[in-house]
């Protein structure tokens, strides 16, 4: 099947396009009507449900009957019933239709008693329920429509039913051919209609030389006879249909193989590595769900329509699952949807909830009364979620899991969760094509900080930027990184490091991040499972030589205290250490050197981590802060540089009432604070005091006011 049948649901007509087995029932039942020697209005029903391929065998049989229409042996006569709406129209329809396809091989006054016998037995409401009272109620009425018009005049003729019966069955009877009328799609009728045709076929049909092919789901035309008819019931049935026929079902085999060729078709084949998890997926939750060839062709479709918006993005195998219970469970779709908080991520319930955890996954996801697939769409669900393996099948994942599942973009990633559900990518994650365009050429220096750059300008819907999003992905997909482009991608980003730790991407409130972390994580996942202690120590050596200076100052920090760590703390074990001591020592010196030249050049005043800087400053030059406060002191002689240091020394804290007592806070609050005894080991506050109460009073300052109200608070806090 090629690309542009996706959308197709038209019945096949040529054996080459069957997929299901359809064509050796078909060519057997056209042997069978070639072989009916004078029939007497022979009845084939060829039963089946909806969507399994009735249409199919019925065009396949028509092929097979090629031969004996050509050698004028045989007359097809199609009677699409579900083209008209009403009884009255139908048995028209009926009538005009057996004209049409009988009349040419009859004698010219032969031919026009077909018309009459249907006038007169519409006259009668002999077939349907509403009797014409006159020829100009039954035009007036719509019983004859434009091109029908022939049979309003007939129906004032004398003729009885049963003599124009006889004078047309002697006709019919020394024809040589014979006449096959196909009537399919009965399904599609209503009751009353459905009705109207077996009614049809029973009293007028039963003509010599004419068979009748009735194609319907027998369950459902037996539950309609038995409704009208009770004390009948299939029995009625019976009496008109001389052979019927139960289409075969396809095998399961080859729906599955015609299921996967139409997948690949669309979605393209899994990698090799994803072959058995997708195999999995398929054969336990979608292939069982696919029973006939019309479920087939309605999942296709909707693949051929979603899956080219998420196309790379999203987990092939899940995506696939997730479409098939939208389609077939929309139910526990719309629950999947709703509920990204419980399904998503690895966590695992402690042992007394985990029962609980079970019984609250069941109830939220089939409800009371589990359907009759219960555990086969549970087993999918399991395979979709670890969440619900942890609860129904004890089954734990570590974190360490998680960072895969984002690699894989799988349904159960909270990062890529959303994209399922809502046919695009959010701005959480960054589209395949970016990320494999970033690693082709995360060695190109200029092109790694280009992009950074961009990504800080760019606005999260969530709030913050998509520089976040890159470090984060960069993470997770660190491992794809070509080991020789590890060393110029540190290069870039120590370059920009300090740019790319901008406050919108700071978490607030009880939150914990910031791009400054989370580089580090970066960092630790392109060479810690790498790279020996000498490697790495040399891979970030050559990257702190053009490193920003509150990056280079934060890195120091961190290879320094894995040698030395603060009182109370153990050395780091080599395997974990960022550096070698000897370099860690080195970059004590290079950050100094680079703390001085910042300082003499005025760089140092405006530098967000100014505070940070200059604590360093007075360990480094282990001078107990003298350098830093003469140049503090130069500094605050100037308004913009009582601004700056104001700026740099005030600090934010976030705090929120739990509500141990009352009602809580639903959010947090920002509070400003001032530390004045950091800020006493770096500038005589004495004297530095009534500069910033001079700047404040002009009032066009409101930061230094504000950091002034915080100061003489922290003052007030210590006297209390």
């Amino acid at each position: 099947m090629t690309e542009h049948l996706h959308y197709n649901d038209q019945p096949i007509e040529n054996p080459n396009e069957d997929r299901f087995g359809v064509d050796p029932f078909a060519r057997a039942l056209a042997a069978s009507v070639r072989k009916m020697q004078s029939p007497l209005g022979a009845v084939i029903g060829l039963n089946g449900p909806w969507g399994s391929g009735k249409s199919s065998a019925v065009n396949l049989c028509k092929h097979h009957l090629t031969e004996a229409v050509q050698a004028n042996e045989l007359v097809i006569i199609d009677f699409a019933c579900w083209w008209f709406r009403g009884e009255d129209a139908l048995a028209l329809a009926f009538f005009r239709e057996l004209y049409a396809g009988i009349g040419p091989s009859l004698g010219d006054k032969v031919k026009k008693k077909l018309p009459k016998l249907g006038a007169r037995m519409l006259r009668a409401g002999a077939l349907v329920g509403k009797v014409a009272e006159a020829a100009g109620a039954v035009v007036a009425g719509g019983i004859a429509e434009k091109g029908m018009e022939w049979l309003a005049g007939l129906i004032e003729q004398d003729e009885s039913v049963e003599a124009l019966h006889a004078q047309l069955s002697k006709a019919l009877r020394e024809q040589k051919k014979r006449f096959l009328i196909v009537i399919d799609d009965i399904d599609r009728l209503s009751p009353d209609e459905a009705l109207l045709i077996f009614r049809l076929v029973k009293s007028v049909g039963r003509l010599p030389n004419v068979m009748y092919l009735l194609v319907y789901d027998r369950p459902l035309a037996e539950r309609i006879v038995s409704e009208r008819y009770p004390s009948e019931g299939p029995h009625y049935l019976e009496k008109i249909v001389q052979a019927a026929f139960e289409l075969p079902d396809p095998s399961a085999l080859d729906v599955q193989r015609h299921l996967l060729s139409l997948i690949e078709s669309i979605c393209g084949a899994p990698a090799d590595a994803d072959m058995v998890r997708f195999m999995n997926i398929f054969y336990e939750g979608i292939s069982p769900a696919m029973r006939t060839p019309r479920d087939v062709t309605r999942f296709t479709n909707s693949l051929s329509v979603s899956w080219p918006a998420v196309s790379g993005e999203v987990d092939r195998a899940d995506f696939l699952a997730l479409e098939m219970l939208r389609l077939l469970h929309p139910t526990i779709y719309r629950t999947i949807r709703q509920n990204k908080d419980q399904l998503s991520g690895s966590r695992r319930r402690e042992e007394r909830d985990r029962g609980t955890a079970a019984q609250h996954f069941n109830e939220l996801l089939f409800g009371a009364t589990p359907p009759p697939e219960h555990d086969r769409t549970r087993r999918l669900l399991m395979r979709l979620f670890p969440a619900l393996e942890s609860a129904w099948a004890n089954m734990g994942y570590g974190e360490g899991f998680a960072r895969q599942w984002a690699m894989e973009r799988r349904v159960c990633s909270p990062d890529h969760f959303d994209s399922y559900f809502r046919f695009a990518i959010g701005d959480e994650v960054l589209t395949s094509a970016e990320l494999e365009a970033f690693l082709a050429r995360a060695d190109d220096v200029e092109y790694v900080k280009a992009t950074l750059r961009h990504a800080l300008t760019v606005a999260r819907r969530s709030g913050g930027t998509k520089a976040a999003v890159w470090i984060s992905e960069l993470t997770t997909h660190a491992e794809r990184v070509n080991r020789d482009k590890v060393q110029p991608l540190l290069t870039a980003l120590f370059e920009i490091a300090d740019e790319l730790n901008v406050e919108a991407d700071v978490a607030k409130g009880f939150s914990m991040g910031s791009n400054a972390l989370h580089l580090r994580w970066l960092l630790r996942a392109l060479t810690k499972e790498r790279m020996s202690l000498d490697e790495r120590s040399a891979t970030f050596r050559q990257a702190c030589n053009t490193a920003s200076l509150g990056w280079l100052a934060d890195f120091t920090r961190s290879a320094w205290t894995d040698y030395h760590p603060r009182e109370g703390k153990e050395r780091q074990p080599p395997e974990k250490c960022l550096t070698t001591e000897a370099d860690a020592k080195e970059l004590r010196s290079l950050l100094r050197s680079r703390i001085e030249v910042a300082a003499a050049d005025g760089t140092l005043l405006a530098h967000r981590d100014l505070t940070f800087l200059l604590h360093w400053w007075g360990r480094l030059a282990n001078d107990d802060g003298a350098a830093a406060r003469a140049w503090t002191s130069v500094a605050f002689a100037t308004d913009d540089g009582v601004r700056q240091l104001a700026k740099a020394f005030t600090s934010y804290a976030w705090t929120q009432e739990m509500g141990f007592v009352g009602m809580g806070d639903v959010v947090a609050k920002r509070e400003t604070r001032v530390n004045p005894e950091s800020m006493a080991q770096l500038m005589d506050l004495d004297a530095f005091r009534p500069r910033v109460k001079a700047v404040a009073a002009v009032g066009t300052n409101p930061e230094v006011q504000e950091f002034l109200e915080a100061w003489q608070r922290a003052d007030q806090d210590e006297d209390d």
